[in-house]
């Protein structure tokens, strides 16, 4: 019953993923006529677009059979959504706590408009088990083929040596000042990569401190919950989520660190979960404050949805 609930919700997040107006994501629209644009191309000359090669090849294929741009938007909700959704299921305690979370925190808002990054998000949830099994050459081979669609997964490849860290206090101890180098830094690294980018990035600030508050108490409160020693079941993730708010402050010099960032983040979805649950097995009232809790979290992530700015959803 459970696994049949969670595929109805998520079934029903694909549905209206795919069935949305094209007014409805950041980069929407751009898409949609950009994808009319290659489609007119020969192969050759959409492989020179200026885009990543994969994200353009795919383009170039559904333009070949399908005129209307709802086609490209099918596609890319299922080559997105499915991989994301059977790794929560593989890997979440909580899956349907992972779902709400997934809306909640603004993740789906944003997979349904970033579509390059988000196709290398999908990508990438290939990879753990790589990183897990210290399995290097495919774990590499994950990230170059998730660079085709969107060049920043390149920063992923952190991920296989961050696993090697050891997760205690020290560690945390010492990455607190660290992060606020880093952040006081973030005009720097700005420049640094405006030499790399297509289209030089303009410092801004626009919010990041809940994200940054978020990820730095859901590795605070397992520390202290614990001692200092983290259940061997939260530690691969647990990484992940520290490494993403050590990196979070740089969104203060330019918002769009945000996405940068994300590819450690969407970890959440997993850890967050997954610590809920450890917390509520190791209670001698399990039975009792299971509901409760979970329904408190999915209370915060209703609160959190309620203070981003994702407009009014519509269907085609």
């Amino acid at each position: 019953m459970k696994d049949f609930l969670y595929w109805i919700c998520a079934g029903g997040i694909i549905i209206a993923s795919a069935l949305r107006s094209t007014d409805i994501g950041a980069d929407t629209l751009t898409y949609c006529q950009e994808y009319q644009n290659i489609r007119a191309l020969s192969f050759k000359e959409a492989m020179g677009f200026g885009w990543e090669q994969g994200y353009v090849a795919v383009n170039w294929v559904l333009g070949q059979f399908f005129e209307s741009d709802r086609a490209l938007l099918v596609f890319l909700t299922i080559f997105i959504l499915i991989p994301i959704f059977v790794w929560i299921k593989k890997e979440s305690n909580y899956p349907l706590l992972s779902l709400v979370m997934f809306i909640g925190m603004g993740m789906w808002n944003a997979s349904i408009g970033i579509f390059r990054q988000w196709c290398a998000i999908a990508i990438l949830t290939f990879s753990y088990k790589y990183i897990k099994a210290r399995r290097f050459i495919p774990f590499l081979m994950v990230v170059l083929i998730a660079m085709l669609f969107h060049r920043t997964a390149a920063i992923f490849l952190l991920a296989y040596f961050i696993e090697g860290i050891p997760l205690n206090m020290n560690t945390i101890i010492a990455t607190v000042p660290a992060s606020v180098m880093v952040g006081l830094m973030g005009d720097k690294i700005l420049n640094f990569l405006n030499k790399f980018a297509r289209i030089s990035e303009g410092g801004n600030f626009n919010g990041g401190i809940s994200l940054l508050i978020v990820l730095w108490l859901c590795v605070v409160t397992p520390l202290i919950c614990y001692k200092g020693k983290i259940p061997k079941e939260l530690k691969f993730y647990m990484k992940l989520v520290l490494f993403a708010a050590f990196m979070q402050p740089v969104a203060f010099a330019f918002s769009n660190w945000a996405r940068i960032v994300a590819y450690f983040s969407i970890s959440l979805l997993i850890y967050l979960p997954n610590f809920v649950s450890e917390v509520i097995l190791e209670s001698k009232l399990n039975a009792k404050i299971s509901i409760p809790v979970v329904t408190a979290v999915c209370g915060l992530m209703f609160l959190w949805l309620g203070r981003l700015d994702v407009g009014t959803f519509t269907f085609l």
